[in-house]
């Protein structure tokens, strides 16, 4: 089964960012711990890590959309695995 890929908390006062650019395309492939995208706060710019290893699913969002802390922006898996609706 895919596994969601999470906005990730980015620090004590920052509750989301915007994704400035996606590192790998949907269907790219990604390691456990690779840069999967760039997000942009009002205090800095950083990459995201992977925390799973796979294909690039779906990305949910594109680049430029502003975010939440804690919203799935995209899924990884095995090409043919079941992505919720």
């Amino acid at each position: 089964m895919a596994e969601a890929i999470i906005m990730p908390e980015l620090g004590q006062t920052v509750t989301g960012g915007t994704i400035a650019e996606w590192l790998v395309e949907e269907g790219g492939t990604i390691e456990l711990g690779e840069p999967l995208l760039t997000v942009e706060t009002d205090k800095t710019t950083l990459d995201v890590e992977c925390v799973a290893e796979g294909t690039v699913l779906k990305l949910l969002f594109p680049a430029g959309t502003d975010v939440e802390s804690g919203t799935v922006i995209a899924y990884v898996g095995e090409p043919g695995d079941e992505i919720p609706a």
